[in-house]
Protein backbone atom coordinates (compact mmCIF):
# COMPACT_ATOMS: atom_id res chain seq x y z
CA UNK A 1 0.00 0.00 0.00
CA UNK A 2 1.35 3.34 -1.05
CA UNK A 3 2.86 5.11 2.26
CA UNK A 4 1.33 7.96 3.11
CA UNK A 5 2.36 11.69 1.69
CA UNK A 6 3.37 14.82 3.63
CA UNK A 7 -0.09 16.34 3.12
CA UNK A 8 -0.88 13.72 5.75
CA UNK A 9 -1.00 15.78 8.19
CA UNK A 10 -3.40 18.58 7.14
CA UNK A 11 -6.12 15.79 7.13
CA UNK A 12 -4.83 14.31 10.55
CA UNK A 13 -5.79 17.64 12.54
CA UNK A 14 -9.20 17.45 10.46
CA UNK A 15 -10.04 14.84 12.13
CA UNK A 16 -11.52 16.84 15.87
CA UNK A 17 -12.75 19.65 12.72
CA UNK A 18 -16.25 20.02 13.84
CA UNK A 19 -17.35 22.46 11.23
CA UNK A 20 -19.74 21.07 8.43
CA UNK A 21 -17.58 22.04 5.43
CA UNK A 22 -13.46 22.62 5.92
CA UNK A 23 -12.97 23.36 2.64
CA UNK A 24 -12.15 27.14 0.95
CA UNK A 25 -15.40 28.73 -0.13
CA UNK A 26 -14.48 29.47 -4.10
CA UNK A 27 -13.82 25.29 -4.28
CA UNK A 28 -16.25 23.12 -6.49
CA UNK A 29 -18.41 21.00 -4.03
CA UNK A 30 -20.79 19.33 -7.11
CA UNK A 31 -21.78 19.50 -10.03
CA UNK A 32 -25.56 19.33 -10.76
CA UNK A 33 -26.55 18.06 -14.00
CA UNK A 34 -23.39 20.76 -15.52
CA UNK A 35 -23.85 23.26 -13.31
CA UNK A 36 -21.30 24.50 -10.88
CA UNK A 37 -22.29 24.53 -7.24
CA UNK A 38 -19.66 26.51 -5.09
CA UNK A 39 -18.64 25.14 -1.14
CA UNK A 40 -20.10 28.88 -0.43
CA UNK A 41 -23.34 28.37 -2.59
CA UNK A 42 -23.75 24.73 -1.12
CA UNK A 43 -23.71 26.45 2.23
CA UNK A 44 -26.28 28.90 1.44
CA UNK A 45 -28.77 25.94 0.21
CA UNK A 46 -27.91 23.98 3.77
CA UNK A 47 -28.84 27.31 5.60
CA UNK A 48 -32.04 27.65 3.63
CA UNK A 49 -33.18 24.41 3.57
CA UNK A 50 -32.54 24.14 7.68
CA UNK A 51 -34.57 27.16 8.00
CA UNK A 52 -37.77 25.31 6.35
CA UNK A 53 -37.65 22.05 7.72
CA UNK A 54 -40.21 20.94 10.64
CA UNK A 55 -39.47 20.71 13.73
CA UNK A 56 -38.70 16.92 14.30
CA UNK A 57 -36.38 14.96 16.60
CA UNK A 58 -35.95 12.38 13.50
CA UNK A 59 -36.07 12.85 9.67
CA UNK A 60 -36.20 10.01 7.28
CA UNK A 61 -34.56 11.74 4.20
CA UNK A 62 -35.66 9.77 0.84
CA UNK A 63 -34.34 12.44 -1.65
CA UNK A 64 -33.59 10.61 -4.80
CA UNK A 65 -31.70 13.37 -6.05
CA UNK A 66 -27.87 13.62 -4.54
CA UNK A 67 -27.36 17.03 -4.05
CA UNK A 68 -30.96 17.46 -2.43
CA UNK A 69 -29.98 14.51 0.02
CA UNK A 70 -26.96 15.73 0.95
CA UNK A 71 -28.35 19.21 1.84
CA UNK A 72 -31.20 17.85 3.83
CA UNK A 73 -28.68 16.17 5.32
CA UNK A 74 -26.92 18.59 6.66
CA UNK A 75 -29.82 21.48 7.20
CA UNK A 76 -31.25 18.66 9.79
CA UNK A 77 -28.28 18.49 11.66
CA UNK A 78 -27.69 21.69 12.14
CA UNK A 79 -31.34 21.22 13.60
CA UNK A 80 -29.97 19.00 15.60
CA UNK A 81 -31.78 16.31 13.95
CA UNK A 82 -31.40 12.84 13.49
CA UNK A 83 -31.50 11.46 10.22
CA UNK A 84 -32.93 7.45 9.80
CA UNK A 85 -30.74 5.75 7.49
CA UNK A 86 -33.27 2.56 6.78
CA UNK A 87 -31.79 -0.01 4.80
CA UNK A 88 -35.50 -0.64 3.02
CA UNK A 89 -37.09 2.36 1.89
CA UNK A 90 -40.38 1.01 1.13
CA UNK A 91 -43.89 2.40 2.33
CA UNK A 92 -44.11 -0.52 5.28
CA UNK A 93 -40.29 0.14 6.49
CA UNK A 94 -41.09 3.79 6.68
CA UNK A 95 -44.15 3.37 8.95
CA UNK A 96 -42.26 1.23 10.66
CA UNK A 97 -39.88 4.00 11.74
CA UNK A 98 -42.58 6.76 12.13
CA UNK A 99 -44.11 4.15 15.26
CA UNK A 100 -40.26 3.15 16.58
CA UNK A 101 -38.80 6.56 16.58
CA UNK A 102 -40.94 9.73 18.26
CA UNK A 103 -41.27 13.08 16.76
CA UNK A 104 -40.66 11.59 13.48
CA UNK A 105 -40.80 13.49 9.93
CA UNK A 106 -40.21 12.63 6.16
CA UNK A 107 -38.04 14.44 3.94
CA UNK A 108 -38.35 13.90 0.11
CA UNK A 109 -37.31 15.80 -3.14
CA UNK A 110 -40.95 14.57 -5.19
CA UNK A 111 -44.15 15.57 -5.16
CA UNK A 112 -45.11 12.09 -5.53
CA UNK A 113 -43.57 11.13 -2.40
CA UNK A 114 -45.76 10.55 0.90
CA UNK A 115 -43.67 13.38 2.68
CA UNK A 116 -44.03 15.95 5.85
CA UNK A 117 -41.59 18.33 3.77
CA UNK A 118 -40.34 18.76 0.33
CA UNK A 119 -36.72 19.74 -0.57
CA UNK A 120 -37.22 21.84 -4.04
CA UNK A 121 -34.66 23.98 -3.87
CA UNK A 122 -32.75 25.33 -6.98
CA UNK A 123 -29.67 23.89 -6.29
CA UNK A 124 -26.94 26.96 -5.94
CA UNK A 125 -29.32 29.16 -6.68
CA UNK A 126 -29.35 30.81 -3.01
CA UNK A 127 -26.24 33.49 -3.10
CA UNK A 128 -23.31 31.98 -1.16
CA UNK A 129 -22.31 32.17 2.22
CA UNK A 130 -18.76 33.88 4.19
CA UNK A 131 -17.44 30.30 5.45
CA UNK A 132 -15.14 32.68 7.75
CA UNK A 133 -17.68 34.94 9.17
CA UNK A 134 -20.28 32.11 9.58
CA UNK A 135 -18.65 28.89 10.16
CA UNK A 136 -21.26 26.20 10.61
CA UNK A 137 -20.55 23.70 13.28
CA UNK A 138 -22.00 21.06 14.53
CA UNK A 139 -21.26 19.18 18.28
CA UNK A 140 -19.18 16.33 17.49
CA UNK A 141 -21.38 14.51 20.33
CA UNK A 142 -24.36 14.87 18.36
CA UNK A 143 -26.34 11.74 16.75
CA UNK A 144 -26.07 12.79 12.92
CA UNK A 145 -27.61 9.71 11.67
CA UNK A 146 -28.42 6.03 12.80
CA UNK A 147 -27.61 3.69 10.12
CA UNK A 148 -29.39 0.14 9.56
CA UNK A 149 -27.37 -3.23 8.80
CA UNK A 150 -28.58 -4.19 5.34
CA UNK A 151 -30.66 -6.80 6.78
CA UNK A 152 -28.63 -9.89 3.87
CA UNK A 153 -28.81 -11.67 7.04
CA UNK A 154 -31.35 -11.41 9.07
CA UNK A 155 -33.60 -8.13 10.71
CA UNK A 156 -31.61 -4.62 9.97
CA UNK A 157 -30.13 -3.24 13.39
CA UNK A 158 -29.91 -0.12 14.07
CA UNK A 159 -26.44 2.12 15.19
CA UNK A 160 -26.07 5.60 16.00
CA UNK A 161 -23.37 7.80 14.45
CA UNK A 162 -22.21 11.14 15.92
CA UNK A 163 -20.85 13.62 13.97
CA UNK A 164 -17.06 12.98 16.55
CA UNK A 165 -17.32 9.61 14.78
CA UNK A 166 -18.25 11.01 11.19
CA UNK A 167 -15.59 14.20 11.04
CA UNK A 168 -12.61 11.68 11.91
CA UNK A 169 -13.57 9.11 9.14
CA UNK A 170 -13.84 11.71 6.56
CA UNK A 171 -10.48 12.91 7.65
CA UNK A 172 -9.27 9.54 7.59
CA UNK A 173 -10.66 8.52 4.24
CA UNK A 174 -9.63 11.45 2.47
CA UNK A 175 -5.76 10.84 4.00
CA UNK A 176 -5.29 7.49 2.53
CA UNK A 177 -7.06 8.19 -0.91
CA UNK A 178 -5.14 11.18 -1.39
CA UNK A 179 -1.88 9.78 -0.71
CA UNK A 180 -2.56 7.07 -2.56
CA UNK A 181 -3.81 8.62 -5.42
CA UNK A 182 -0.28 11.14 -5.59
CA UNK A 183 2.23 8.38 -4.75
CA UNK A 184 0.83 6.68 -7.76
CA UNK A 185 1.39 9.10 -10.17
CA UNK A 186 -1.63 10.36 -10.84
CA UNK A 187 -1.39 13.90 -12.30
CA UNK A 188 -2.36 16.24 -8.66
CA UNK A 189 -4.87 18.43 -9.71
CA UNK A 190 -7.70 20.78 -7.10
CA UNK A 191 -11.53 19.85 -7.07
CA UNK A 192 -11.03 15.93 -8.85
CA UNK A 193 -14.08 14.56 -9.69
CA UNK A 194 -16.13 12.23 -7.68
CA UNK A 195 -18.44 10.30 -9.12
CA UNK A 196 -20.04 7.24 -7.36
CA UNK A 197 -23.04 4.47 -8.06
CA UNK A 198 -23.78 4.06 -4.62
CA UNK A 199 -26.68 5.83 -2.84
CA UNK A 200 -25.80 8.21 0.14
CA UNK A 201 -27.97 6.51 2.22
CA UNK A 202 -26.00 3.30 2.33
CA UNK A 203 -23.28 3.60 5.18
CA UNK A 204 -20.31 3.32 2.33
CA UNK A 205 -22.00 5.89 0.06
CA UNK A 206 -22.24 8.61 3.26
CA UNK A 207 -18.59 8.08 4.45
CA UNK A 208 -17.00 8.09 0.61
CA UNK A 209 -19.31 9.98 -1.85
CA UNK A 210 -21.19 12.73 0.67
CA UNK A 211 -18.70 13.01 3.35
CA UNK A 212 -15.31 12.95 1.73
CA UNK A 213 -16.37 16.31 -0.69
CA UNK A 214 -16.90 18.33 2.89
CA UNK A 215 -13.14 17.79 3.66
CA UNK A 216 -10.88 17.79 0.82
CA UNK A 217 -10.73 18.83 -2.56
CA UNK A 218 -13.08 16.53 -4.58
CA UNK A 219 -16.19 17.69 -6.60
CA UNK A 220 -19.50 15.27 -6.07
CA UNK A 221 -21.21 14.26 -9.48
CA UNK A 222 -24.88 14.67 -8.54
CA UNK A 223 -26.66 12.96 -11.61
CA UNK A 224 -28.38 10.06 -11.57
CA UNK A 225 -25.19 7.42 -11.84
CA UNK A 226 -26.56 4.47 -11.93
CA UNK A 227 -26.87 2.55 -15.78
CA UNK A 228 -23.26 2.26 -16.80
CA UNK A 229 -23.79 4.35 -19.54
CA UNK A 230 -24.26 7.33 -17.31
CA UNK A 231 -21.57 6.64 -14.63
CA UNK A 232 -18.86 6.53 -18.16
CA UNK A 233 -20.45 10.31 -19.18
CA UNK A 234 -20.35 11.30 -15.47
CA UNK A 235 -16.75 10.75 -15.35
CA UNK A 236 -16.01 12.13 -18.61
CA UNK A 237 -18.30 15.02 -18.34
CA UNK A 238 -15.64 16.41 -15.56
CA UNK A 239 -12.53 16.43 -18.26
CA UNK A 240 -10.01 16.18 -15.11
CA UNK A 241 -8.96 13.08 -12.90
CA UNK A 242 -11.78 11.41 -11.35
CA UNK A 243 -12.23 8.95 -8.33
CA UNK A 244 -15.09 6.03 -8.71
CA UNK A 245 -16.78 5.10 -6.10
CA UNK A 246 -18.75 1.56 -6.84
CA UNK A 247 -19.52 -2.11 -6.19
CA UNK A 248 -18.70 -5.10 -8.20
CA UNK A 249 -22.26 -5.64 -9.62
CA UNK A 250 -21.84 -2.11 -11.30
CA UNK A 251 -18.34 -2.74 -12.16
CA UNK A 252 -19.35 -5.77 -13.85
CA UNK A 253 -21.63 -3.79 -15.87
CA UNK A 254 -19.14 -1.05 -16.96
CA UNK A 255 -16.92 -3.17 -18.22
CA UNK A 256 -19.73 -3.63 -20.92
CA UNK A 257 -19.47 -0.27 -22.26
CA UNK A 258 -15.97 1.86 -23.48
CA UNK A 259 -14.13 2.85 -21.05
CA UNK A 260 -13.57 6.69 -20.28
CA UNK A 261 -11.67 8.93 -22.53
CA UNK A 262 -10.16 10.80 -19.07
CA UNK A 263 -8.18 10.12 -16.38
CA UNK A 264 -9.57 7.96 -13.51
CA UNK A 265 -7.27 7.99 -10.43
CA UNK A 266 -8.59 5.65 -7.90
CA UNK A 267 -11.76 3.13 -8.11
CA UNK A 268 -13.13 2.52 -4.71
CA UNK A 269 -15.45 -0.58 -4.10
CA UNK A 270 -16.95 -2.45 -1.27
CA UNK A 271 -20.67 -4.03 -0.78
CA UNK A 272 -19.49 -7.43 -1.62
CA UNK A 273 -16.48 -9.44 -2.33
CA UNK A 274 -14.03 -8.71 -5.18
CA UNK A 275 -12.94 -11.49 -6.92
CA UNK A 276 -9.74 -11.29 -8.77
CA UNK A 277 -11.23 -11.56 -12.57
CA UNK A 278 -13.20 -8.53 -11.76
CA UNK A 279 -10.26 -6.55 -10.23
CA UNK A 280 -7.80 -7.08 -12.95
CA UNK A 281 -10.52 -6.59 -15.75
CA UNK A 282 -11.62 -3.26 -14.23
CA UNK A 283 -8.36 -1.98 -13.72
CA UNK A 284 -7.36 -3.12 -17.18
CA UNK A 285 -10.43 -1.18 -18.30
CA UNK A 286 -10.32 1.95 -16.62
CA UNK A 287 -6.45 1.85 -16.56
CA UNK A 288 -6.45 2.35 -12.86
CA UNK A 289 -5.70 0.89 -9.41
CA UNK A 290 -8.71 -0.55 -7.64
CA UNK A 291 -9.16 -0.20 -3.77
CA UNK A 292 -11.69 -2.37 -1.87
CA UNK A 293 -13.31 -1.13 1.33
CA UNK A 294 -14.27 -3.57 4.07
CA UNK A 295 -16.26 -2.09 6.75
CA UNK A 296 -19.46 -2.18 8.90
CA UNK A 297 -22.59 -0.44 10.08
CA UNK A 298 -21.62 -0.60 13.49
CA UNK A 299 -18.43 0.89 12.85
CA UNK A 300 -18.24 2.21 8.94
CA UNK A 301 -14.99 1.90 7.35
CA UNK A 302 -12.71 0.01 8.54
CA UNK A 303 -9.40 -0.97 6.71
CA UNK A 304 -9.04 -1.13 2.93
CA UNK A 305 -6.27 -2.94 0.60
CA UNK A 306 -5.29 -2.84 -3.02
CA UNK A 307 -6.58 -6.51 -4.65
CA UNK A 308 -3.95 -6.68 -7.40
CA UNK A 309 -1.29 -6.28 -5.14
CA UNK A 310 -2.57 -7.40 -1.32
CA UNK A 311 -3.88 -10.16 0.21
CA UNK A 312 -4.36 -8.84 3.35
CA UNK A 313 -6.15 -5.71 5.16
CA UNK A 314 -4.83 -2.60 6.25
CA UNK A 315 -7.06 -1.03 9.17
CA UNK A 316 -6.86 2.62 8.99
CA UNK A 317 -4.68 3.63 12.38
CA UNK A 318 -7.14 5.19 13.78
CA UNK A 319 -8.40 1.76 14.96
CA UNK A 320 -7.18 -0.38 17.60
CA UNK A 321 -7.19 -4.10 16.49
CA UNK A 322 -6.30 -7.49 18.03
CA UNK A 323 -7.03 -11.14 17.65
CA UNK A 324 -9.30 -12.43 20.86
CA UNK A 325 -7.37 -15.67 20.82
CA UNK A 326 -4.52 -14.72 17.77
CA UNK A 327 -3.92 -18.96 17.63
CA UNK A 328 -7.38 -20.18 17.09
CA UNK A 329 -10.72 -18.05 17.29
CA UNK A 330 -9.96 -15.56 14.16
CA UNK A 331 -12.28 -13.51 16.01
CA UNK A 332 -11.25 -9.78 16.16
CA UNK A 333 -12.29 -6.51 18.43
CA UNK A 334 -11.66 -2.90 17.34
CA UNK A 335 -11.76 -0.21 19.23
CA UNK A 336 -11.73 3.44 18.70
CA UNK A 337 -12.01 6.60 20.82
CA UNK A 338 -15.36 7.54 18.97
CA UNK A 339 -16.88 4.39 20.22
CA UNK A 340 -17.57 3.29 24.05
CA UNK A 341 -16.56 0.06 23.91
CA UNK A 342 -15.05 -2.66 21.40
CA UNK A 343 -16.92 -3.84 18.50
CA UNK A 344 -16.56 -7.77 17.94
CA UNK A 345 -16.48 -8.20 13.98
CA UNK A 346 -18.81 -10.59 12.38
CA UNK A 347 -15.82 -11.66 9.95
CA UNK A 348 -13.14 -14.18 11.02
CA UNK A 349 -9.67 -13.18 10.19
CA UNK A 350 -5.91 -14.71 10.16
CA UNK A 351 -3.12 -12.48 11.03
CA UNK A 352 -0.45 -11.67 8.56
CA UNK A 353 3.03 -10.41 8.38
CA UNK A 354 3.36 -6.56 10.01
CA UNK A 355 -0.25 -5.22 10.26
CA UNK A 356 -2.20 -6.96 7.65
CA UNK A 357 -4.90 -9.15 8.07
CA UNK A 358 -6.43 -12.04 6.22
CA UNK A 359 -10.19 -11.80 5.85
CA UNK A 360 -11.38 -15.81 6.49
CA UNK A 361 -15.39 -15.23 6.07
CA UNK A 362 -17.94 -15.15 8.88
CA UNK A 363 -18.15 -18.62 10.97
CA UNK A 364 -21.97 -17.96 9.83
CA UNK A 365 -21.21 -18.32 6.21
CA UNK A 366 -19.44 -22.03 6.46
CA UNK A 367 -21.74 -24.95 4.86
CA UNK A 368 -21.70 -28.25 5.56
CA UNK A 369 -22.59 -30.56 2.35
CA UNK A 370 -21.47 -34.43 2.60
CA UNK A 371 -19.51 -34.08 5.82
CA UNK A 372 -17.09 -31.63 3.92
CA UNK A 373 -17.44 -27.72 5.21
CA UNK A 374 -16.80 -24.66 2.56
CA UNK A 375 -16.94 -20.51 2.95
CA UNK A 376 -20.17 -19.51 0.77
CA UNK A 377 -18.01 -16.60 -0.38
CA UNK A 378 -15.59 -18.54 -1.81
CA UNK A 379 -17.50 -20.55 -3.24
CA UNK A 380 -19.86 -17.75 -4.41
CA UNK A 381 -16.30 -16.31 -5.76
CA UNK A 382 -15.17 -18.88 -7.88
CA UNK A 383 -18.68 -18.35 -9.63
CA UNK A 384 -18.53 -14.61 -10.71
CA UNK A 385 -14.98 -15.51 -11.85
CA UNK A 386 -16.15 -18.02 -13.91
CA UNK A 387 -16.72 -16.76 -17.97
CA UNK A 388 -19.38 -15.48 -19.40
CA UNK A 389 -21.36 -15.16 -15.66
CA UNK A 390 -22.25 -11.70 -15.05
CA UNK A 391 -24.06 -12.22 -11.97
CA UNK A 392 -24.15 -14.86 -9.59
CA UNK A 393 -24.95 -16.79 -6.13
CA UNK A 394 -24.33 -20.08 -4.69
CA UNK A 395 -26.77 -20.97 -1.71
CA UNK A 396 -28.08 -23.71 0.57
CA UNK A 397 -31.47 -23.55 0.03
CA UNK A 398 -32.13 -24.99 3.36
CA UNK A 399 -30.30 -22.41 5.02
CA UNK A 400 -32.96 -19.84 3.54
CA UNK A 401 -36.15 -21.78 4.42
CA UNK A 402 -36.98 -25.52 5.64
CA UNK A 403 -39.30 -26.11 2.95
CA UNK A 404 -36.80 -25.55 -0.07
CA UNK A 405 -34.90 -27.99 1.19
CA UNK A 406 -37.48 -30.77 0.00
CA UNK A 407 -36.44 -33.98 -1.67
CA UNK A 408 -32.51 -32.72 -1.14
CA UNK A 409 -29.72 -34.80 0.67
CA UNK A 410 -30.52 -34.27 4.33
CA UNK A 411 -31.07 -30.73 2.82
CA UNK A 412 -27.68 -29.91 2.28
CA UNK A 413 -26.99 -29.92 -1.62
CA UNK A 414 -26.30 -26.20 -2.80
CA UNK A 415 -28.50 -24.55 -5.15
CA UNK A 416 -27.53 -21.56 -7.72
CA UNK A 417 -29.29 -18.31 -9.47
CA UNK A 418 -26.79 -17.20 -12.66
CA UNK A 419 -26.91 -14.44 -15.06
CA UNK A 420 -24.88 -14.08 -18.25
CA UNK A 421 -26.52 -13.51 -21.82
CA UNK A 422 -24.03 -15.97 -23.44
CA UNK A 423 -23.86 -18.50 -20.56
CA UNK A 424 -24.40 -21.95 -21.11
CA UNK A 425 -25.32 -23.55 -17.74
CA UNK A 426 -24.13 -27.57 -18.43
CA UNK A 427 -20.25 -25.47 -19.38
CA UNK A 428 -20.52 -24.34 -16.14
CA UNK A 429 -21.44 -27.24 -14.30
CA UNK A 430 -18.32 -28.17 -16.04
CA UNK A 431 -16.10 -25.26 -15.21
CA UNK A 432 -17.24 -25.57 -11.53
CA UNK A 433 -16.41 -29.17 -11.49
CA UNK A 434 -12.80 -28.77 -12.20
CA UNK A 435 -12.51 -25.87 -9.66
CA UNK A 436 -14.81 -27.64 -6.45
CA UNK A 437 -15.03 -30.47 -4.55
CA UNK A 438 -18.14 -32.31 -6.42
CA UNK A 439 -20.17 -31.96 -2.89
CA UNK A 440 -19.82 -28.10 -3.48
CA UNK A 441 -20.92 -28.14 -7.11
CA UNK A 442 -24.44 -26.59 -7.27
CA UNK A 443 -27.52 -28.79 -8.55
CA UNK A 444 -29.81 -27.27 -10.17
CA UNK A 445 -28.03 -24.46 -11.31
CA UNK A 446 -30.86 -21.89 -13.02
CA UNK A 447 -30.21 -19.11 -15.34
CA UNK A 448 -32.73 -16.07 -14.35
CA UNK A 449 -32.47 -12.51 -15.76
CA UNK A 450 -31.15 -10.47 -13.04
CA UNK A 451 -30.67 -11.19 -9.34
CA UNK A 452 -33.10 -9.19 -6.72
CA UNK A 453 -30.11 -6.84 -5.32
CA UNK A 454 -30.94 -4.07 -3.62
CA UNK A 455 -29.73 -0.39 -5.38
CA UNK A 456 -26.42 -1.02 -3.09
CA UNK A 457 -26.16 -4.23 -4.73
CA UNK A 458 -26.53 -6.51 -1.82
CA UNK A 459 -28.82 -9.61 -2.32
CA UNK A 460 -30.62 -9.99 1.21
CA UNK A 461 -32.34 -13.57 2.12
CA UNK A 462 -35.83 -12.17 1.86
CA UNK A 463 -34.95 -11.63 -1.76
CA UNK A 464 -33.52 -14.55 -2.33
CA UNK A 465 -35.63 -16.89 -0.49
CA UNK A 466 -38.67 -15.40 -2.64
CA UNK A 467 -37.00 -15.78 -5.52
CA UNK A 468 -36.13 -19.87 -4.86
CA UNK A 469 -39.64 -19.94 -3.49
CA UNK A 470 -40.71 -19.23 -7.44
CA UNK A 471 -39.10 -21.66 -8.55
CA UNK A 472 -40.56 -24.33 -5.68
CA UNK A 473 -43.46 -24.68 -8.16
CA UNK A 474 -41.36 -25.37 -11.47
CA UNK A 475 -40.01 -28.61 -9.55
CA UNK A 476 -36.66 -26.44 -9.07
CA UNK A 477 -35.64 -28.60 -6.82
CA UNK A 478 -35.01 -31.34 -9.09
CA UNK A 479 -33.68 -29.26 -11.99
Amino acid sequence: MPALLPDAERFRALEQDTRLLTRAGTDLFANRYGVDISCSAFLADVLLCAEQLPQARHCINLCADRYRFTTAFFAAALRSQTTLLPSQRNSDAIHSLRNNYTSCTVLADSADTDCDALIDLAPGANGSTDQSAKPLVIDPGQVCAIAFTSGSTGTPQPHAKSWGQLIAGRATHARYLTGAVRSGNQPSQPNRGLVATVPSWHMYGLEWAMLLPTVASYTLHCGADFFPGDVRDAIERFERDTVLVSTPVHLRALLKTPAPSNTIAAAVCATAPLDNALTTATEKHLNSCMFEIYGCSEIGSLAWRQPAKEVGWEFFDTFGVHLADPVASGILHVTTEHLPDPVTLADRFGKLAGTRYELLGRSSDLVKVAGKRQSLANLNSILLAMPNVDDGVIYQPSMLAQELATGQEGGERLAAFVVGKNLDVGELRQALAARLDPAFVPRPIRKVDALPRDTTSKLKVAALTELAKSYLAKSYLNG
